[in-house]
């Protein structure tokens, strides 16, 4: 089994990607002949589509499941189902939704890779989140739902958890201006996704004339558009609105999935998304090869910490570029990258889809 101890000892953005290549490798090649042997549906995979675990030299070489297969196929490496809990990812109507079979080992390992990563711009732990959501979010169904999931994960960074909308989605906008009266120095953080903040904050406050003044918030955004991509705005129109009406001075979106919980690709404050020490990206071209800097091509996402379920390397259906390595102007290492939409023709989904 991987050593956590080392890997966790590790800042989550510091080691030059040459000397962490070949210390991912070791890790990811261990992962993948775990679940090799746990997991009898992903052995089935491996060994049809990559002719089994021989002959890997290098990461690009280990065998990655399309991420479609997770709706497919039973993708569970523990032999008693019932230790899991079975996440699912959003669709559309009707649709097949991906499982994910969490256990409390794997869990707390997203969990604190979550809190990790996300130290690196926090800087006060004791701070308060504010949710822009329902409270229903994280009960019932919803609970295993990707909505439902990054909500725990979030307020488990934090002191003090509050939502903004009520159960009707109405913006309860006088939580957050009631804090600010009383903390105006405190450092606090507003989490929602994509389209959410867009639709029920910022047209909402803008509606309603309402602007607060300069803060110390930091925001925090992930899942994309989706279905509303016909609304959707680019992210420097977004940024500027976010600090025009909210008045928060750092906004952070993140790029990650329900099928690689905690392990998510921060964004600098330069419009780049970064590897951290526990995942790794890779971009490939419509042959499936190694696409080079700045080319467009398919996303593959590998992390060091789905022990539960195969999720460890995972060919997405998302397009973006590897824009550089080592040299990013925040000062973070390793590789870093852009996205730039969906492959044509596939599904409309994200993490924030609840209609």
């Amino acid at each position: 089994m991987l050593d956590y101890k080392k890997i966790f000892a590790v800042a989550p953005f510091s080691m030059p990607q040459r000397e962490k290549e070949k210390w991912y490798y070791k890790y990811q090649k261990e992962l993948t002949f775990y679940h090799y042997q746990n997991c009898i549906e992903y052995k089935k995979i491996a060994d049809r589509i990559f002719g089994g675990l021989n002959g890997s030299k290098k990461l690009s070489d280990l065998p990655y499941i399309p991420v479609y297969l997770f709706k497919d196929f039973d993708l569970n490496s523990k032999n008693d189902q019932n230790s899991s809990k079975i996440l699912t990812s959003s669709g559309t109507t009707g649709s097949k939704t991906s499982r994910i079979y969490l256990d409390r080992k794997t869990s707390l390992l997203q969990s604190r890779a979550l809190s990790i990563i996300f130290s690196n711009i926090l800087n006060d732990r004791k701070s308060t989140i504010f949710f822009v959501d329902v409270p229903n979010v994280i009960s019932g169904l919803d609970a295993l739902s990707a909505r439902g999931i990054a909500i725990k994960g979030f307020s488990q960074l934090v002191n003090t958890s509050i939502f903004l909308l009520d159960e009707k989605f109405n913006l309860k906008i006088d939580k957050l201006t009631k804090f600010l009266k009383q903390n105006p120095n405190e450092q606090f953080i507003i989490f929602g996704f994509t389209s959410f903040l867009w639709t029920y904050l910022i047209q909402k406050m803008q509606a309603d004339k309402i602007k607060l003044s300069k803060n110390n918030g930091i925001l925090i955004h992930g899942g994309g558009w989706k279905k509303m991509n016909d609304q959707a705005v680019d992210r420097l129109v977004f940024n500027s609105h976010i600090k025009d009406v909210i008045g928060v001075n750092s906004i952070h979106n993140y790029y990650g999935m329900v099928e690689q919980a905690g392990s998510i690709f921060l964004e600098c404050e330069f419009g780049f998304f970064h590897s951290s020490i526990f995942s790794e990206i890779i971009i490939r071209d419509n042959n499936l090869k190694l696409s080079p800097i700045k080319q467009n091509g398919l996303i593959q996402v590998l992390s060091l910490l789905p022990l539960s379920y195969p999720g460890h390397n995972i060919l997405t259906e998302d397009i973006g570029a590897l824009e550089g390595i080592d040299d990013c102007n925040c000062g973070r290492k390793g590789k870093y990258f852009s996205i730039k939409g969906r492959v044509p023709g596939t599904e409309l989904r994200g993490c924030s889809d609840v209609y």
